[in-house]
């Protein structure tokens, strides 16, 4: 069956009008006519917007041995149910993963600030209480002989 026939039968199978697949394509309906009278042939992404459109494979469309129109593939969401999951998995161990990475940020940082205030001598502990000696002059011993 050639690819003009299998075309129309195929939209009338899912009971489309040429300005309803026109529309979905976004293409003009004209297109659509001359795909389905064999005046001319649709592109590359047509063909396999079409076999979208359709749920038959694109090997379907080209191969023109073939005279029976194939039963329309199920649906993705019936294909894979299992898909969905996984994908929600990855998801959730992405999450998992990223928020483990902050976390161990997170107390890396708090390790090393709070040791970088200690060795400063700003033990935030030892001065609650006691005046700050931020402001004063610092004591350098220094001997130029």
């Amino acid at each position: 069956m050639t690819l003009d026939k299998k075309l129309a039968r195929l939209r009338k199978r899912e009971g489309l009008s040429q300005a309803e697949v026109s529309e979905k394509l976004d293409v003009s309906r004209q297109a659509v006519t001359k795909w389905e009278t064999g005046t001319s042939r649709p592109s590359i992404e047509n063909l396999q917007s079409l076999s979208r459109l359709y749920n038959v494979p694109l090997e379907y469309l080209l191969d023109e041995s073939g005279d029976e129109l194939p039963a329309p593939a199920a649906p993705a969401a019936e294909r894979a149910p299992e898909q969905k999951v996984q994908k929600k998995e990855k998801q959730w161990m992405r999450l998992l993963v990223i928020g483990a990475v902050v976390l161990a940020l997170l107390v890396c940082f708090l390790f090393w600030y709070g040791r970088g205030q200690k060795e400063n001598g700003l033990d935030l502990h030892s001065i609650q209480g006691e005046e700050s000696t931020l402001l004063e002059e610092p004591d350098f011993n220094l001997n130029w002989e």
